[in-house]
């Protein structure tokens, strides 16, 4: 329990029903801190950048009064984004002031954007980073290297019952033409965006694959369209399945069906792949990662899957190959090491531990 500090506000700018690593960290650390401490919530539940011209202001105006009024022991911004408050805020009270940075947050291209951001995690008394590779771009962004403290993720998908996902898996072979335990099926899913690499693989990637090979890609963002006219301009639309937002239990019946969760990540200046949360769900699953090594996904990926050199499409094609000429044996093998890599490493009640000690430290 939470002896010296108990309460806590929470603000989130990204959480669901919005869909994305972030949103998932907010949740399910809520979720846990709500047992073991009193937390208010004050969280965005909109896609829309929009929206931040008045949620924004709204966190400005209840932080203020909370830290005033002596209502809160702990303010945590769940994102540099809103962070950008601290400064505004952090003198008129005793609060102990703390933040996660994921990485974006201190390369925006914006100077201006990029300045609060950086200004905000610095007026914080402690700094949580999700990576290394975070930790050192947050650090070589002037923030102090002793309010940093690395807490990674924690991962463990929604379950199902066996009956559900076998139902959703024959209506989906059904609908796609796919069947899982015939068809080699890859997989992909996440926010399409630009250093994600989806529609630089389905035109260099796809082609050196062998014909009978699909590709499953799900998610929706601003490369989403792209993707599509890649997919026709190559003719590959009855290899690749694009199937948009995919609700939680088709999900979990993905992430059991089908065979290498690929993460044909490209580098993007000022837009980093700050750790990666898919390709941990899937693993945990049992479905091993075949990912070009950038940013942190070098930190993410370290067992059960396979790290190729960046912009290899060859090498990152042939190792799909390879796994397929393994044995049943040796397929399973590395399933499990998927399995236990993430279970054993990536708790969430070990990550909920950690920020519940980083909001009782003394600073």
């Amino acid at each position: 329990m939470i002896t010296e500090t108990n309460r806590i506000l929470f603000l989130a700018r990204r959480y669901p029903p919005s869909i994305g690593g972030i949103e998932t960290h907010c949740y399910e650390l809520h979720k846990r801190l709500k047992l073991r401490a009193s937390v208010r919530l004050v969280a965005l539940r909109k896609n829309s950048l929009l929206h931040l011209l008045w949620f924004l202001p709204y966190c400005l105006w209840t932080t203020f009064w909370a830290v005033f009024l002596r209502r809160v022991d702990v303010v945590y911004f769940a994102d540099g984004v809103a962070g950008f408050i601290a400064p505004l805020v952090r003198p008129f009270g005793p609060a102990r002031f703390c933040i996660t940075i994921y990485g974006l947050e201190m390369t925006y291209k914006n100077p201006f954007a990029r300045f609060l951001m950086q200004n905000g995690a610095k007026t914080c008394n402690a700094v949580a980073v999700i990576s290394e590779n975070t930790k050192n771009i947050t650090a070589n962004s002037g923030i102090p290297e002793t309010k940093l403290s690395i807490i990674h993720l924690g991962v463990e998908p929604q379950a199902y019952d066996v009956s559900q996902v076998d139902t959703i898996q024959q209506k989906f072979e059904k609908e796609h033409s796919i069947e899982f335990k015939k068809d080699r099926v890859l997989f992909m899913f996440g926010r399409q965006v630009r250093r994600k690499g989806m529609a630089e693989f389905i035109e260099k990637g796809m082609p050196l694959l062998d014909p009978d090979i699909k590709l499953i890609i799900g998610g929706t963002g601003v490369e989403a369209k792209r993707i599509f006219t890649t997919r026709e301009a190559n003719n590959l639309t009855d290899r690749i399945p694009i199937i948009g937002s995919i609700p939680d239990d088709q999900l979990a019946m993905l992430r059991r069906c089908c065979d290498l969760f690929l993460m044909p990540n490209i580098q993007i200046p000022n837009d980093v792949e700050g750790f990666g949360q898919t390709q941990l769900e899937c693993m945990y699953a049992g479905m091993p990662v075949v990912a070009f090594a950038v940013d942190a996904l070098t930190e993410s990926v370290k067992e059960g899957g396979y790290l190729i050199e960046p912009n290899n499409y060859s090498a990152f094609t042939e190792q799909i190959h390879a796994y397929y000429k393994l044995t049943q044996r040796e397929q399973e093998k590395i399933q499990e090491t998927c399995r236990n890599y993430v279970r054993s490493n990536y708790s969430w009640n070990t990550a909920t531990d950690q920020y519940i000690e980083l909001f009782q430290k003394k600073t």
